[in-house]
């Protein structure tokens, strides 16, 4: 396997960047990002990477060096490590719903890798967990540089969810870039069909990326929306992180997509 690859920097404004000798510019984002948050009851941060001008913008920098559960973000590593191991083995292969009612009513039947990805369903990438094992999945994830994971027989099928693991919003564009940019331990194959599943939403004019996650911490609600914006010839990686107490719930849910599309209209992108 690959060797762990170069953390994104924060400590400093100007810094190398990965692979190259260019600089790269971090600058904080004025406060005018600040009422997409409120729109939506929730704190939280936001990590924007403008790949073509090599620029990222940060709001609430001291937030994100935070370290929080990934929740089901986890799903596109967990993928791509099943897919590599050939524990998935492609994106039509069925897990047969093991009978346990959720509250999530898509949840309640057999799923495919891909509905899987697009409805979010926790217990068939559970399963793929256990099927991948603790020993090949922490060799995956260390050499995937994803944040300090909690990872052992006893949580392998939960280790993302609940209990110690953390990623900070800038390790996890640290991943989402090298996802994108294919410098991650996977096969090119691999990484092109997560990809795929992953889009959001396509448009004539752009395409927008991109995979949520929720879990409580702390007893407050931590939600997460990752990805990527294509559009005139340019990609932005997003990182947006979200926090509210569990009385907000429903609203909470709307934020994490809501407050991305809003950074972006605001910037004249995603126009229908």
């Amino acid at each position: 396997m690959q060797t762990k690859f170069f953390k994104i920097g924060i400590v400093l404004i100007l810094f190398i960047g990965f692979n190259s000798c260019t600089v790269k510019t971090v600058k904080d984002v004025p406060p005018h990002f600040q009422p997409f948050f409120e729109e939506y009851g929730v704190k939280g941060c936001f990590l924007l990477y403008d790949t073509k001008n090599d620029i990222y913008q940060i709001y609430n920098s001291a937030r994100c060096e935070q370290g929080f559960l990934p929740a089901s973000t986890f799903k596109i590593l967990n993928s791509l490590i099943g897919l590599e191991t050939g524990v998935i083995t492609d994106e039509n292969m069925v897990i047969p719903w093991n009978g346990v009612a959720s509250t999530v009513p898509e949840w309640n039947r057999d799923h495919t890798m891909a509905s899987a990805i697009q409805y979010s369903v926790v217990p068939y990438f559970q399963e793929v967990a256990r099927r991948i094992g603790p020993e090949r999945m922490k060799e995956f994830v260390d050499d995937s540089d994803y944040g300090k994971m909690d990872i052992s027989k006893e949580t392998i099928d939960k280790f993302w969810l609940w209990g110690n693991s953390r990623i900070t919003p800038w390790e996890q564009m640290n991943f989402i870039l090298h996802f994108y940019t294919n410098k991650l331990p996977f096969s090119q194959e691999n990484i092109d069909l997560v990809k795929k599943l992953i889009i959001l939403k396509k448009t004539d004019n752009w395409t927008f990326s991109g995979k949520t996650g929720m879990t409580v911490q702390d007893g407050n609600n931590i939600g997460w929306l990752i990805g990527y914006l294509e559009q005139n010839g340019n990609t932005w990686l997003y990182v947006c992180n979200v926090e509210s107490g569990l009385d907000n719930t429903e609203k909470f849910k709307e934020s994490r997509r809501g407050v991305v599309e809003m950074v972006f209209k605001s910037m004249g992108l995603m126009e229908e």
